[in-house]
């Protein structure tokens, strides 16, 4: 399963990753893990590293699948999530996933945000609180 998180207690980060090529069953596996991680979940985030996947197979209507364990996720107390995609093609995905699930589930107290950059573990919680910036948006416009 190219898919798989550990919980870093000083940080409280759920620290994900997948790789290679990642399917809407992968998402899911990993999801339901996570969100049974024993323990309190209150006060921490979730940081998804898609550095190393080489395809995101999620459709829109995937991405309705996954909502329901990001409530899940909510209920257990978890703050918000940073998902890092450095791939413009897994980026795009990323945000329909991302936008899906706000619309659906409501979204997270501290919310979500997409990355194209690296965030070192002890950094995510202040990079989720300074909200979305314009250099988080590097894909948006191309020149042909």
């Amino acid at each position: 399963m190219p898919a798989d998180y550990e919980f870093q207690i000083d940080h409280r980060v759920i620290h994900g990753a997948a790789w290679d090529h990642v399917t809407l069953d992968d998402l899911e596996h990993y999801m339901a893990d996570a969100s049974r991680l024993p323990g309190d979940l209150r006060g921490a985030v979730e940081y998804l590293d898609l550095s190393e996947a080489i395809t995101l197979q999620v459709s829109t209507v995937g991405a309705l699948q996954l909502a329901p364990w990001y409530e899940s996720l909510i209920d257990r107390g978890i703050r918000g999530s940073v998902i890092f995609a450095p791939d413009e093609e897994v980026y795009e995905i990323a945000e329909t996933i991302i936008a899906t699930c706000s619309l659906v589930g409501g979204g997270l107290p501290d919310g979500y945000r997409l990355t194209p950059s690296p965030i070192a573990l002890r950094n995510v919680h202040h990079f989720l609180r300074q909200g979305s910036t314009s250099a988080d948006l590097s894909y948006a416009a191309r020149v042909a």
